[in-house]
């Protein structure tokens, strides 16, 4: 029998009643992908064979099933357009909603019952992960429903299973301070960083000397940030400036250990290992350090304008949220309300 090197072919023997052994072959891993047996006219190799091995492996999605729905979302510009990360958590849940929905009809995604079993394939997930899965899920059918592929939409609500409020939870500055002199200087540099800027991790590992620049009253970091397509202009304190001085030119300002640029989820899980290593509080994320920075963009004279557009908040949720912060590091507290209340007679007058 001719052997040809196809990738990813399942082959199997079954003994037949009359005692004779026929051969099949599917993809791996792919129910119900039969292609092939070797009672079939056309062998091994031939044209007949590797036509309808294509046809198993690359199957033609009929125009009214979920599955083309899906593909052409993510051949779109509102996926394309999305930060990397977000990318990869949708490509995630897309993949998982493939398997559950792709054979159906659109005209089921027509009727209210869709919506129980929608619900259903959900709730086999808790609190966040049935959030962002059902998040997903909407983000396709709405995406459809807004091109007249769907017309009814059954899939308002539902969202309110998992509500994270870490408004209390900041890296407080003897918090920093611990991770300054206990571990090393590419994990303490990130979190200072972090803090100083109110950066989100994806916009902090690439950022680099070119994003610096002078003006009348210092430097500023102006940065198109990756999640909200908006450019960041930042005032830089004096530890953020050491930082920026001290890192090698043409790399980015932040490196790992061997001098690489760091990756987000690395960079994340390092700053979470020596946080358990030094005793420090477990629920503290990397993340957390934005909070610290609003307050620290106060103290360095940033408007409630600024702080909102680093954050991505509306300038009321800034000032609301610049006193929870200071109220929480009693360290900062009495100046950075002043500060703020300075700022706030200032928007009135």
């Amino acid at each position: 029998m001719v052997r040809i090197n196809l990738k990813g072919i399942h082959r199997w023997k079954k003994r037949l009643a009359d005692g004779s052994r026929v051969e099949y072959h599917s993809l791996r891993g792919v129910k119900g992908s039969t292609f092939w047996k070797s009672t079939d006219a056309h062998p091994v190799g031939s044209p007949g064979y590797l036509a309808a091995y294509q046809g198993a492996a690359h199957p033609v999605k009929p125009e009214n099933t979920f599955a083309r729905v899906i593909d052409d979302y993510l051949a779109s510009s509102e996926f394309m357009d999305l930060a990397p990360r977000t990318k990869a958590d949708y490509q995630l849940w897309i993949n998982r909603i493939r398997d559950k929905f792709a054979t159906a009809p659109l005209s089921a995604f027509e009727k209210r019952k869709i919506r129980d079993v929608a619900l259903k394939w959900r709730d086999q997930w808790r609190g966040k992960q049935a959030a962002y899965a059902w998040t997903v899920l909407r983000r396709l059918v709405s995406w459809a429903n807004g091109r007249g592929r769907i017309e009814a939409y059954h899939f308002k609500g539902g969202t309110d299973l998992y509500q994270s409020n870490r408004a209390d939870v900041i890296w407080t500055e003897p918090e920093i301070v611990t991770m300054e002199e206990g571990a090393p200087a590419h994990i303490h540099k990130a979190l200072r960083a972090a803090a100083e800027t109110g950066l989100r991790p994806g916009d902090l590992v690439r950022l680099s000397k070119s994003h610096v620049q002078a003006t009348p009253r210092g430097r500023r970091i102006q940065i198109r940030t990756a999640k909200k397509k908006r450019m960041a202009s930042i005032p830089v304190t004096q530890k953020m400036a050491a930082i920026i001085d001290a890192a090698p030119t043409g790399m980015t300002i932040l490196t790992d250990r061997d001098g690489k640029r760091w990756e987000e989820k690395r960079l994340a899980h390092a700053v979470t290992y020596w946080r358990d290593r030094l005793g420090l509080r477990k629920e503290l994320r990397f993340y957390d350090a934005r909070g610290s920075a609003a307050t620290r963009l106060v103290l360095a004279g940033a408007s409630l304008g600024e702080v909102a557009n680093c954050m991505g908040w509306s300038i009321k949720t800034a000032a609301q949220m610049i006193e929870v912060y200071a109220t929480l590091d009693p360290g900062m507290a009495d100046s950075v309300l002043v500060k703020l209340e300075q700022i706030r007679d200032k928007s009135v007058e």
